[in-house]
């Protein structure tokens, strides 16, 4: 592997600084609703240049752990957060679509448009993994399919059912289209249809 950091490695590093803000505001939540959870351990306030947290002689495993390392906490933090408590997961919903509001996407003029700049922000594990991929239709909507599922295990080594993760996603992606014309449809496990 190359000691090159490419444009696919910045965007992963912003990817995973994506779901890090979504970490970071339910551990917000959790202080502001004095929960007793333990949160501090998954937050992470700063985040240098790519080129000073990534293993230059290993670029690819050293992104697949950040990536691995994202994933763990944002399952850990629900975890930490809901586990005894279920009642809380409709706030935790509607946290996970705040923060996407507060990413909102904005100037879409085509589903199609609207397709790539929601695979800019979907942490859906590495490029190599493949696993999801976008299908164009004659009525000029789109959809993300989804090839392989890199996100139920994390869930479910937490305790959870495998779907509160997509339960999770699709508010985060209602937020992301806030106030837009772009809709979006689908069970967003397995796919997500994308049309205005």
């Amino acid at each position: 592997m190359s000691a090159f950091l490419g444009p696919i490695h910045s965007l992963m590093y912003n990817r995973i600084i994506t779901m890090q803000q979504v970490i970071n505001a339910l551990a917000e939540l959790s202080k502001a609703e004095g929960w007793n959870a333990n949160v501090d351990n998954y937050v992470i306030q700063e985040f240098p240049p790519i080129e000073e947290v990534v293993d230059l002689s290993n670029i690819h495993a050293s992104l697949f752990g950040m990536v691995d390392g994202a994933e763990k906490r944002f399952a850990g933090i629900v975890s930490a957060i809901a586990k005894e408590n279920s009642d809380r997961l409709e706030k935790i919903k509607a946290t996970v679509k705040s923060a996407g509001e507060s990413m909102k996407i904005e100037g879409v003029k085509s589903p199609e448009e609207a397709c790539a700049r929601l695979q800019e922000i979907l942490l859906d594990g590495m490029p190599c993994d493949r696993a999801s991929m976008v299908n164009q239709y004659a009525d000029g909507s789109c959809e993300i399919i989804r090839t392989m599922d890199l996100h139920s295990s994390y869930f479910e080594e937490a305790g959870f059912d495998r779907d509160l993760y997509y339960q999770l996603l699709k508010s985060f992606v209602t937020g992301l289209f806030a106030d837009s014309e772009v809709k979006i449809s689908g069970d967003v496990m397995h796919t997500i249809a994308i049309y205005m």
